[in-house]
């Protein structure tokens, strides 16, 4: 497809489709890892364990979340895709450490016990969960910056096949984990994590290396100074440091709040549901850059796409959310026991709106990165995570609700808070626009 082609709207969805698709894959993982862990001894401990290790290990990976978007922006010839490899090999390094310096000392059992507040006999399984996904940043890191190129170049159809190897390696440790049945199951679910992020990182590479080696240009654009990929990726990178560090803002308030222990074992089966339609939503923004930097004209086909998508993944779940599907998913399918089942139809029904707002925020996000404005995208997170703080902290206070659903109504909120943020920043920059043209 020539680069200065205006997408149609199939267009845009058949560019799209294969990045959803990576995103539904990750989407499922996590409901997957919780239905074996549901189905294993003590199950209401290791979902709870699980969760909260995995909530941690996202904060100390935050920093790289975003080099897909810094790949799919920046990687425009060899001499900057070498600059952004190199820094990830200084970034995928130094996060390994912390994460381990974490895990093995008294720094893990502080964060969890004493900042967050989380009950005694969660602290030792999570910790060995935790250890477990020592190398998860780094692997993750190495992918996203190898996706990123992959859609720079337009190879999104690779994209899928890199996540359906990464559920096949998972499910090579998990199901022989579940038959033997001697392993706790939130430990089993950090090994089967760290196998498949290991083999999609491996197959990603493997996809990247005859694009670098055939399609990047040697000399492109000017080189890609440290300044200014620092300029450009720093804010960026924020967005997920602050998104992600304000995620354990809802253990705390969980916590608190009325049936802690229950909100703690559900709420990880409840994110990953929603996660499922979320993630169509987050892979718009990918979409929105590439195509964007293609030709400014595709702004308002692109438009017209997150309107329509939005309105669909929204509806979706709403559909779930009142009918018995849902009880089906969280039964049937994830495994919870007939006494945590009550306490997921509530949050689930408030929840209805996040991919809306997920999608919305991910047309915003894009355009702001297209035009190199990635200040505000860190500070629309910063908005957000102040939003759910206050909700966190004075919810329990104001409101005896069960703590699944103090979190749900907390994450709407600051979700809501952010996108009308990021939605005045881009009406700034499209009336700057149009005085600078004028």
């Amino acid at each position: 497809m020539q680069q200065n082609t205006v997408f149609s709207q199939r267009q845009i969805f058949l560019f799209w489709l294969p990045l959803a698709l990576m995103w539904i894959a990750m989407a499922i993982e996590q409901p997957g890892l919780a239905a074996v862990i549901a189905r294993l001894p003590d199950e209401t401990l290791n979902l709870a364990a699980f969760g909260i290790a995995f909530s941690i290990a996202l904060v100390i990976e935050s920093p790289i979340i975003q080099l897909l978007s810094a790949g799919t922006a920046l990687a425009s010839d060899r001499g900057r895709y070498r600059k952004l490899l190199n820094f990830m090999h200084i970034l995928g390094a130094a996060l390994t450490l912390i994460h381990l310096l974490i895990a093995v000392t008294p720094l893990f059992a502080f964060i969890v016990q004493t900042v967050l507040g989380v009950p005694e006999e969660l602290v030792e399984p999570s910790r060995i969960a935790f250890l477990t996904m020592t190398p998860f940043t780094a692997l993750v890191g190495y992918r996203r910056l190898w996706q990123g190129v992959l859609i720079r170049y337009g190879h999104t159809r690779v994209i899928p096949v890199t996540m359906v190897i990464r559920l096949a390696a998972v499910a090579l440790v998990l199901i022989p984990g579940y038959l033997v049945g001697s392993i706790a199951g939130a430990t089993l679910a950090g090994l089967s994590l760290i196998a498949g992020v290991a083999a999609g990182c491996l197959a990603s590479w493997l996809y990247c290396r005859p694009v670098v080696r055939d399609e990047l240009p040697d000399n492109g654009e000017e080189p890609l100074s440290t300044r200014h990929m620092l300029a450009f990726y720093v804010p960026l990178s924020l967005t997920s440091v602050i998104f992600l560090s304000a995620q354990p803002l809802l253990t705390f308030g969980m916590a608190r709040a009325l049936f802690p222990r229950e909100a703690l074992a559900v709420w990880p089966v409840i994110n990953g549901y929603m996660f499922l339609f979320n993630s169509m939503g987050l892979s718009f923004q990918e979409a929105v850059v590439a195509i964007l930097a293609r030709n400014p004209a595709n702004y308002y086909p692109l438009r017209r796409f997150a309107t329509i998508l939005g309105g669909v993944l929204g509806s979706l779940l709403l559909l779930t959310a009142f009918t018995p599907l849902s009880g089906l998913w969280f039964r049937g399918v994830s495994g919870l026991s007939e006494q945590l089942l009550p306490f997921t139809a509530l949050p689930v029904m408030v929840l209805f709106l996040a991919p809306v707002l997920t999608t919305v925020k991910s047309w915003f996000r894009g355009r702001l990165i297209c035009d190199h404005r990635t200040g505000a995208l860190a500070k629309a997170v910063a908005i957000h995570s102040v939003v759910l703080f206050i909700c966190v902290w004075l919810g329990p206070v104001l409101f005896e609700v069960p703590g699944a659903v103090l979190a749900a109504g907390s994450l709407i909120i600051a979700l809501m808070s952010e996108a009308a943020y990021l939605a005045w920043s881009g009406y700034r920059v499209a009336v700057r626009a149009a005085m600078a043209s004028a």
